[in-house]
């Protein structure tokens, strides 16, 4: 008898394997999106940028909070003494803080400076027959930080009031204030405010930025500049000889004494409101150049 043999069965060929070939597998419900990752990346970065900004700006400030502090806490008025016999000419330098002159009965020239650490820097000085008057210079804003509470006082002899002083007025940032009879009047003002009033033969103002108010009399010339910022001005007496005005920017505002004037004018740009009296056989001469801005002219009476 034959035996039959049943062969054996094949065997079961592996799974194929599984990845990318096939396809992405099943995304789970929580896994973060990749696209996401890099704007989460900029808006840390950003965060952080901001809050060391806003770590630097809070330093600064207290900072700036202590050392006005200290300041205020160290106000001091320190005095200079100067001869002022023969005084004919005044020349003051105003770099930061509050200047104004004063007439009294006293000998000599008394600069009395009440302020903090910028107080010390003020000086009070003669050469020959002029006198001289100068403020510190804080840089990298040291003017803002000490020179703004500083006040300084010149007070002249009494007799000096009706002496007629050539003066030069030069204000980069804070006030001055003035009165007297000046021959040559000379005013500079870079930032802050100036007020001149008495008598003044001839008058130069440069203003470049703040405001400026010249209340005189006996004007006879006067050259007047704005670059920026605004001039004020009122002349009485006599009608002066010659005005010549040149507003680049900012305004001027002047009143003259009555009478008639040749007014003569180039305005390439801005407004020319012109109120005087006008002839062109006047003897009395204004002359205006205006690139921009404004310029008034008035009637003092």
């Amino acid at each position: 008898m034959t035996d039959q043999l049943t062969p054996p069965a094949p065997p079961v060929p592996p799974a194929p394997p599984t990845g990318p070939e096939d396809g992405p597998g099943p995304v789970p419900e929580n896994s973060p999106n990749p696209a996401s990752q890099p704007a989460s990346q900029s808006a840390r970065v950003v965060a952080i940028l901001t809050a060391s900004l806003g770590g630097v700006i809070a330093l600064a400030l207290i900072g700036t909070t202590v050392i006005s502090t200290i300041a205020s806490a160290s106000v001091r008025t320190e005095t200079q003494v100067v001869d002022a016999t023969g005084i004919d000419e005044l020349d003051v330098d105003v770099a930061a803080g509050s200047f104004r002159i004063d007439f009294a009965d006293v000998d000599d020239a008394t600069l009395d400076v009440t302020g903090g650490w910028a107080g010390g820097g003020w000086t009070l000085e003669r050469d020959e027959d002029e006198l001289i008057v100068s403020a510190p210079d804080w840089s990298f804003g040291g003017a803002w930080l000490f020179g703004g509470d500083v006040r300084a006082t010149l007070t002249l002899p009494r007799e000096l009031e009706n002496a007629v002083l050539d003066a030069q007025f030069s204000v980069a940032a804070g006030d001055l204030e003035a009165s007297g009879r000046f021959g040559e009047l000379e005013v500079e003002l870079g930032a802050g405010e100036v007020n001149v009033s008495g008598e003044a033969r001839e008058v130069s103002a440069d203003i470049s930025a703040g405001r400026a108010e010249l209340d005189l009399s006996g004007v006879q010339s006067a050259d007047l500049t704005v670059s920026a910022g605004q001039l004020d001005g009122r002349f009485d007496g006599s009608q002066p000889q010659l005005v010549e005005v040149n507003v680049s920017a900012g305004s001027l505002d002047l009143a003259l004494p009555e009478g008639d004037y040749d007014v003569t004018s180039n305005v390439s740009a801005g407004q020319l409101d012109n109120r005087l009296d006008t002839s062109a056989s006047a003897s009395n001469r204004v002359a205006v150049e205006l690139s921009a801005g404004q310029v008034i002219l008035r009637s003092a009476g």
